[in-house]
């Protein structure tokens, strides 16, 4: 008797388990992962950039364009100003580079590097669809239709 309330204590417990696993596994077919958008370095607008000329005096230019994300020891006369965007749903990232020259602490040129200027950057905070969640709550509620 004591050996058959063991197996029937034994095959509870196992079911149990698989109910468990079973509703684990399915509940996670619903949770969407989400990757944010990563924005580093100075965000520079053409008009900025416009406003640096030949000329212009090294502390103009911090004023202007906000402390360089790269300011080299080695290569005081050179301040670099990264910028990337990775939007994080399979697009490409984007990355632009500034650097300036500077002698006797005024611009003697400066480079643009990358796929054109920066501008104003948006981060892009819709969703492509909604969730599971929005969808389920829409179909639960009445609609004002």
């Amino acid at each position: 008797m004591r050996a058959m309330s063991t197996i029937g204590f034994s095959i509870s417990r196992v079911l149990l388990c698989l109910f468990i696993g079973a509703s684990l596994l399915a509940s996670s077919g619903c949770v969407r992962s989400y990757r944010v958008e990563i924005q580093q370095g100075n965000v520079i607008s053409a008009e900025q950039i416009e406003k640096i000329t030949p000329g212009t005096p090294r502390n103009e230019v911090r004023f202007i364009l906000g402390t360089p994300l790269i300011e080299d020891p080695f290569h005081a006369q050179r301040w670099d100003y990264f910028y990337s965007l990775d939007p994080a749903k399979g697009e490409p990232v984007t990355q632009y580079r500034l650097s300036i020259w500077f002698e006797d602490d005024q611009v003697v040129r400066k480079v643009v590097e990358g796929a054109g200027l920066p501008g104003a950057i948006e981060p892009d905070l819709e969703e492509d669809s909604p969730g599971f969640f929005s969808n389920l709550w829409d179909k639960i509620t009445p609609s004002d239709d």
